[in-house]
């Protein structure tokens, strides 16, 4: 299994996201049957808390065999109570409308939420179909950053025509890649990256390991062991001349004879990632050419990396993770994961400081990555993050799309 994604927001997001995906501005005309597409890290308890209803009603009327799963992107029909209809919804809605009605919008820009520069920010005007989520995303903040500056709790509703603190910029369509047709082949492995001020060699001194020979040059110790043809966790003999790794590896491609063939590739002219769990790489692409290259650990037998073509859901720049049984002695608990980006269900791009076994597997299903490799990929990668100091999930919309992912196993 992946790692376990704990609670979004500490449970507003995951509240708020069900209000979001259940009602529009038109808050008040909720009907009596509705269908419900489950968020990421909602509990079936909290969707029946957020419609009124029970778990029991919602296991029933859906059919569910375990009560303790539901999935992303799951569709649930819900049958809200009458005393959930639209007198209570309409009276929040008064209330939200009456205070958007007296804002003033000096007043809004003055106020902003904690952490919100006002000069960073413009003032929306929320339009039909408008959703939190929505706009979030197409501004390439969190929705929990979007809710702070303006203020906003879980049982506020937007409506048209209220005002909103949105940053300036929207966030852009996919950045256009180098324009390589499917005929061309990709660029050459330079053996030295042009402009590159490091040596192509390092001649080992006496007691250098290769974990303070790679420190010295910033790169993972794995890439400058598999380069240069060594285990992981080798000691260099004094003298050794080791080839030293550019900051895009492209070199670890020369060593890859069973290359992913082009026609695989699942664009041509966008981003993407390729996950190669054979070699235990990870690709950066733009369109056909590569422009850099990661030395991976991925899931171990037991608990292996899902296979296939995905996009980056959902993306957040630090979080806790824990997983696994206390009785069947697998439970784990680490924190301030950093850089995490997950593609498929619970299965993500993370920074990884408990080990430096890069290039064999060890996780239990993520691919784990230095820390600098991580962050290098998570600001390369949509969905667009323009608040470095952004604590929230970051979701990918039609606005803000992630980025392509391929990942391919050893038995292909």
């Amino acid at each position: 299994m992946g790692q376990h994604i704990r609670s979004l927001a500490r449970g507003t997001v995951a509240l708020i996201l069900a209000v979001a995906a259940a009602f529009m501005w038109t808050a008040g005309r909720a009907s009596a049957s509705e269908e419900h597409i489950v968020q990421p890290g909602e509990t079936l308890s909290e969707i029946a808390k957020a419609y009124g209803t029970t778990v029991a009603e919602l296991q029933a009327l859906n059919d569910l065999p375990d009560v303790d799963f539901v999935w992303y992107g799951q569709r649930l029909l819900v049958e809200t109570p009458e005393s959930a209809q639209p007198e209570g919804l309409l009276s929040a809605a008064a209330e939200s409308a009456e205070a958007a009605e007296g804002a003033e919008p000096e007043g809004l820009l003055g106020e902003a939420g904690p952490g919100a520069d006002a000069e960073d920010y413009l003032l929306y005007t929320v339009q039909p179909g408008d959703t939190l989520f929505l706009l979030a995303g197409k501004h390439g903040i969190s929705l929990s950053r979007l809710m702070a500056i303006n203020e906003l709790s879980s049982e506020d509703w937007l409506q048209m025509g209220q005002e909103l603190l949105v940053p300036h910029t929207l966030a852009p369509a996919p950045l256009s890649a180098h324009a390589v047709s499917a005929q061309q082949p990709a660029a050459p492995f330079a053996e030295m990256q042009p402009g590159q001020v490091r040596p192509a060699f390092h001649t080992v001194q006496e007691d250098e390991l290769l974990e303070d020979i790679a420190a010295w040059y910033g790169v993972n110790p794995a890439a400058l062991a598999r380069l240069n043809g060594m285990p992981n966790g080798s000691v260099p003999e004094p003298g050794q001349a080791l080839r030293v790794p550019s900051a895009e590896g492209l070199e670890l491609l020369q060593g890859v004879d069973d290359r992913l063939d082009e026609d695989r590739y699942p664009t041509l002219s966008e981003r993407w990632i390729e996950v190669d769990l054979k070699e235990q790489l990870a690709i950066a692409y733009e369109g056909v050419v590569p422009v850099r290259v990661f030395v991976i650990s991925s899931g171990v037998a037991a608990s292996p990396t899902v296979t296939g073509e995905f996009r980056l859901w959902v993306k957040i720049g630090m979080q806790d993770m824990r997983g696994g049984s206390r009785a069947a002695g697998d439970a784990y608990h680490v924190t301030e994961v950093r850089h995490v980006q997950y593609f498929h269900e619970d299965y993500g791009f993370h920074g990884t400081y408990w080990h430096s076994n890069f290039g064999t597997p060890m996780s239990r299903g993520c691919v784990n990555m230095t820390e600098a490799d991580a962050k290098w990929l998570f600001e390369w990668a949509t969905p667009t993050m323009y608040d470095a100091e952004d604590s929230g999930w970051m979701f990918s919309t039609r606005v803000n799309p992630g980025t392509l992912v391929l990942v391919h196993g050893a038995e292909e």
